[in-house]
């Protein structure tokens, strides 16, 4: 038998983590406990209202596979036949993943056949707000090789020629999340490409995005609320040049490692991204970024204090261990 214990945590941001959907000062998680023969296997996750979920609703879906999973009717095998892609699939997922690394007693990276490294580079987010202050969060940030820029319509020459100046080697990804029209993305390539914007991720809403089918962009173009799971592929096959892989839209580890497949096969960017939470989120995430070109998982750099055994972040540069809260 194994026991199936939910938990509810609430972390305080060290600042507003602002996009162009909104602000937010708390990340609020779910963590799932798979316990089983002393072994306890974590999971976490972050229901987003973009999606439709909220904590209760991802609660409500666990709940209801509890006694499943606890007399093992439900497995890391099987759990996608019992909930779609999305949050509550992806703890559960992931609980089970590190659950199996403590009952065989080998981490995540040997389980997977991948060499695990000793450091991954990943990006640091400038949240959006005023241009003086997004340039001075870079201006403090300068040593990271890869910045997230989050931006809207406004101010957009002013923040781009502004964070360029005060940081010119860093690599920039221009993250949109869905604020711009079409209008804005073409008449304002020559600004991105002038600023050496390397990456515009999901710059249309998800349900717009038929405007950009075909459409011959100089600089990749990344769907991140336009892509989700291995059935998104087609939809977004002559729109997009890469994907953003979050396990909390993948529904968890097993999804992302095919998901992972395919992109290579299709000769898609492959970014792996996060929702803001704690390095027991980021874990998982990691083993996907070997030969990945975007990695994009700063989520604990936000937390006043993140989980016990977390990531160790320096200057865009995450150093592995062997001891840490999960795999």
């Amino acid at each position: 038998m194994t026991e199936l214990v939910i938990q509810e945590r609430v972390w305080n941001l060290n600042k507003s983590f602002n996009i162009s959907r909104g602000a937010k000062t708390t990340a609020n998680t779910l963590q799932v406990h798979l316990i089983k023969d002393g072994e306890r296997g974590l999971g976490e996750c972050v229901p987003y209202s973009r999606y439709g979920e909220t904590i209760d609703s991802v609660k409500n879906q666990i709940v209801k596979l509890k006694s499943d999973i606890e007399s093992e009717k439900i497995d890391l095998n099987n759990l996608s036949s019992y909930l779609k892609p999305g949050a509550a699939r992806n703890v559960i997922d992931c609980a089970f993943w590190d659950l199996k690394c403590k009952s065989e007693k080998r981490n995540i990276w040997s389980l997977l056949g991948e060499e695990m490294p000793n450091t991954i580079q990943s990006c640091y987010t400038i949240v959006l707000n005023t241009p003086d202050k997004m340039i001075n969060d870079t201006k403090e940030h300068i040593n990271f090789p890869m910045l997230k820029v989050k931006l809207d319509q406004n101010n957009l020459e002013e923040c781009l020629k502004g964070i360029r100046k005060v940081s010119p080697n860093s690599t920039l990804i221009l993250d949109a999340n869905e604020s711009f029209d079409f209008k804005t993305l073409d008449t304002n390539m020559d600004l991105f490409l002038e600023t050496g914007v390397g990456l515009i991720e999901q710059p249309l809403s998800a349900d717009k995005d038929d405007e950009i089918l075909n459409y011959q962009s100089p600089i990749p173009i990344c769907a991140d609320e336009s892509f989700h799971c291995l059935e998104d592929f087609e939809l977004i096959s002559n729109k997009y040049d890469s994907i953003n892989i979050k396990l909390d839209k993948t529904g968890g580890l097993s999804e992302a490692l095919e998901i992972k497949k395919q992109a290579l096969e299709s000769n898609k960017i492959i970014m792996v991204g996060c929702m803001v939470s704690s390095s027991l989120s980021m874990m998982p995430a990691l083993t996907l970024c070997n030969n990945v070109k975007f990695v994009d998982l700063d989520g604990p750099c936000f937390l006043s204090q993140d989980i016990e055994n977390g990531l160790i972040y320096e200057d865009g540069t995450i150093n592995l261990q062997d001891n840490t809260c999960w795999g």
